[in-house]
């Protein structure tokens, strides 16, 4: 018996992509910062990271099942809210007893409206959960029933309706928070190896050290973290990754954070921390197109940095000032170019299908995107996730299909009005192709398959990518 069962649900893409995007997990990490917690306070914690595992849904409420948790705590982005729901149901149905709790960006942003869809799912977790975790499990542990009202962050069911506690309010020292839990998940070296687009070196691993972001785009659901900036501090950070080192024999890591470079400070001691201490760690990171600037990337580069990636969302200034990107034209052309000079890759993400979107500022995003200084080219489909204010836009542009399951930015669920599904799939294939099929992305990934240690993840997963681009649909 456990006190608690940890559950990412397991994942089945039916989007176009499905065919290349397995094989290329990223860790739980709410998970593995809930599991850290919840042992520090005394209680016994598994994970069940059902997707890198590969296993079905049955194999899950199997596994949940067989270690009698008194809570079964899962987290869910939209798309896998029903497959919670569905554990949920499986796991009270064969032990009424056990607790099931539902955490995530989606039960988060529309919490009645996922309690009354899923009646199986006995407590939902809102916003940042570690704190709430804690509390939570204090007040349904021990002997004899105890009042909910106390835990803040949280909606439950009551007397036949839905009670919600007061919010939650944001954990401001993030350092106050004992390491991630790495250890509770799957052999990580396994199971946690990245695709040929986000490695450097492997052994490679993926870490957060920020939460929250500055910038309130249309399409983004900031609904756990909101737009209140939170970091770990330059020292939390090294001795994660001394951790990982160590331990693992980490060689490269993928922060992932939403805007790592916005923390300009902490950013500098955390270079100069690694160059002094000769870590011999690669990295990459993602940040704003506003917020870099030459002195800093020429450190970042010396720490070990070797790619950033950018949102640069649409190669349109219509459609940038549409989605309330911030960003403009001229700024984004700079940004890659000094990037590039400081000797760091660049990775542009763009989204096809935006609200007002028509076939040509689809064009001209695909131009922009070969124009523009970028090493690497990812396109996904507009998605108006619950919580966003495209969410609440999307009906009055285009044809939405309001299917959480299927929100996936593989699956084009909201079509622009003048445009059809298939013009957004035929248009988005043609980016990539357009994009990859030229001497310079071709000559980028030859250099770096070269390498005798990487050279066999290298040719398995560009040969995927390269059959997936050849096929007309």
């Amino acid at each position: 018996m456990v006190d608690i069962v940890l559950v990412y649900p397991p994942v089945t893409l039916t989007g176009r992509y499905g065919e290349v995007a397995g094989g290329s997990e990223v860790p739980p990490q709410p998970l593995i910062y809930l599991s850290a917690i919840l042992k520090k306070a005394g209680f016994t914690v598994e994970i069940i990271d059902a997707n890198a595992l590969r296993w079905s849904l049955e194999e899950t409420v199997d596994s949940i099942i067989a270690r009698s948790p008194k809570v079964v705590g899962i987290t869910a982005p939209t798309m896998l809210i029903a497959t919670a729901g569905l554990i949920s149901e499986k796991v009270k149905g064969r032990n009424k007893d056990i607790l099931a709790v539902v955490g995530g960006p989606h039960i988060t942003a529309v919490p009645e409206e996922t309690m009354a869809a899923y009646p199986h799912i006995d407590i939902g977790v809102i916003g940042e959960g570690e704190i709430t975790a804690v509390e939570l499990m204090k007040a349904v542990s021990g002997s004899g029933k105890r009042s909910l009202d106390p835990v803040d962050g949280i909606i439950y069911r009551h007397n036949g309706g839905l009670k919600m506690t007061r919010k939650r309010e944001y954990i401001k020292d993030l350092d106050t928070l004992p390491m991630p839990d790495w250890g509770a998940l799957p052999d990580i070296l396994s199971h946690y190896q990245q695709s040929v687009a986000r490695i450097d070196r492997l052994p490679a691993m993926s870490i957060t050290t920020s939460r929250g972001c500055p910038y309130r785009c249309t399409f983004c659901a900031r609904n756990v973290f909101g737009n209140t900036l939170r970091t770990h501090s330059a020292g939390y950070i090294m001795k994660c990754i001394k951790h990982l080192k160590e331990k693992y024999k980490i060689r490269s890591l993928a922060i992932e954070d939403e805007n790592f470079v916005v923390f300009k400070s902490r950013l500098a001691e955390l270079c100069r921390r690694m160059i002094d201490e000769k870590l011999d760690i690669t990295w990459s990171c993602a940040s704003s197109i506003n917020e870099v600037n030459p002195e800093m990337l020429r450190l970042m580069k010396k720490a070990g940095c070797w790619q950033i990636s950018f949102g640069i969302e649409s190669g349109s200034q219509r459609i940038l000032d549409f989605i309330k990107k911030g960003t403009k034209i001229p700024t984004i052309e700079s940004a890659l170019k000094m990037t590039r000079r400081a000797g760091i890759m660049t990775k542009g993400y763009f989204i096809i299908g935006h609200l007002t979107e028509t076939k040509e500022t689809i064009r001209e995003t695909i131009d922009f995107a070969k124009r523009i200084s970028l090493d690497d080219f990812q396109m996904s489909f507009m998605v108006p996730l619950p919580g966003t204010e495209a969410y609440t836009m999307a009906c009055d542009y285009g044809a939405f299909n309001n299917n959480w399951s299927e929100m996936n930015i593989w699956t084009p669920v909201f079509i622009p009005k003048g445009l059809t599904q298939h013009d957004l799939e035929s248009l988005s294939k043609q980016a990539f192709r357009e994009f990859y099929f030229r001497p310079g992305p071709v000559a980028n990934f030859l250099k770096r398959a070269s390498r005798p240690a990487y050279f066999r993840k290298y040719f398995k997963d560009g040969l995927k990518i390269f059959k997936f681009l050849l096929k007309s649909r």
